[in-house]
């Protein structure tokens, strides 16, 4: 699990990055976020984090997700947050799969489960 001083990096760079390719200044986005332009380079430096109304705003002006921002991966399974390392492994091994093959790696660990019960 990320620090949290390293979290304040990862967003700090993802408004930097949002900004540059807005071509937006520090000012611009304060005033489009009703913040101000000495948080925005706190936020951008790694100092602070915003707080998360603020962040939302920034990450609806950049056009980010707040996962994206996060750097979350995305999973399309509503009911549980996946966050051990080897389900996110697995799930991502999934995700790169084409539809066939999904089909296939269902059917092999459908037949692993047996072996292991």
């Amino acid at each position: 699990m990320a620090t949290l001083t390293e979290i304040n990096h990862i967003v700090g760079k993802a408004i930097r990055e949002g900004m540059q390719r807005k071509n937006m200044t520090q000012q611009e986005l304060a005033n489009a976020v009703g913040s101000t332009q000495r948080s925005i380079s706190s936020y951008v430096t790694g100092k602070t984090q915003p707080p998360l109304d603020i962040l939302n705003n920034i990450c609806k002006e950049l056009e980010i997700s707040m996962d994206q921002i996060l750097l979350l991966p995305v999973y399309h399974h509503p009911s549980r947050i996946v966050s051990e390392k080897d389900e996110i492994e697995y799930i991502s091994q999934l995700d790169g799969l084409s539809a066939l093959k999904k089909k296939e790696f269902v059917q092999i660990v459908r037949q692993m489960r047996k072996l292991i019960k």
